[in-house]
């Protein structure tokens, strides 16, 4: 491992409490998790009674070590309500390398440019890559809605090992820091007390703009989670652009 690999471990201390203030949950909850990542086949809330959309982008980020693939559901769902949602495109979420982190801004700045403004929804890992997203493109930004996602750094997580094997290749640019500042964009929290991957306690935030929605389920099949659902078809409708179109 070179020095600069090493030093991009050791940031990802930053992301993991060591003090007992955040509850890592149980590693009993795991085989839930994964049965319900496989078997979990809930039926998705009917557009027609949902608030409609207004046809902006919607761009989706994927949970960490997915690809677009377990999005499809979700952004099959938000199409359905009347958004344009799109896909990262990015292949699989190995977290901020500096491929994706700038692979992210490409394809943000991209669709700004063609439609305007974008609402950026991420699952776990994916919201907080939309989050750190929302500091350096606030202007392209409508709002951003993460979903079973660290909110509050540090976290604590079952999946804490698997993280730090990738972290060695993740990019210097994230900060653990700015990512606990106040977002320049409105946002939603939707978080479960049942997850079994991540502390719900860092899941939601208590700033003054941020909404916070709680509902039951496990973290790995939150995107198809009937009431998670709900809750994001009525924020993206909720939260109007301020800025017109280019």
């Amino acid at each position: 491992m070179t020095m600069a690999s090493k030093r991009r471990a050791e940031r990802a201390d930053d992301l993991f409490d060591r003090t007992g203030t955040v509850q890592r949950p149980s590693y009993a909850k795991l085989p839930k998790e994964f049965w319900a990542l496989i078997a979990d086949r809930s039926m998705s809330p009917d557009p027609a009674e949902l608030p409609p959309g207004d046809g902006h982008t919607v761009l989706v980020l994927p949970a960490f070590l997915t690809t677009d693939v377990l999005t499809k559901p979700l952004r099959r769902f938000l199409t359905a309500c009347g958004y344009r949602a799109v896909s990262w495109g990015l292949g699989v979420n190995w977290g901020p390398t500096e491929r994706i982190t700038l692979g992210l801004r490409v394809r943000l700045d991209e669709l700004y440019a063609r439609s305007g403004p974008v609402s950026v929804v991420g699952i776990s890992l994916g919201g907080v890559m939309a989050r750190d997203l929302a500091y350096d493109r606030s202007r392209e930004i409508r709002q951003v809605i993460t979903l079973a996602s660290p909110f509050r750094l540090p976290t604590a997580s079952t999946i804490e090992l698997l993280y730090r094997l990738c972290a060695s290749f993740h990019s210097q640019q994230i900060d653990p820091r700015r990512l606990n500042q106040p977002l320049p964009v409105p946002s939603t929290a939707i978080y479960t007390k049942d997850d079994g991957v991540v502390a719900w306690q860092s899941c939601f935030s208590s700033e003054s703009d941020c909404f916070v929605a709680q509902v039951a389920g496990p973290h790995m099949s939150i995107g198809q989670n009937p009431a998670a659902l709900r809750v994001l078809a009525t924020r993206l409708a909720a939260i109007a652009s301020p800025r017109s179109a280019i």
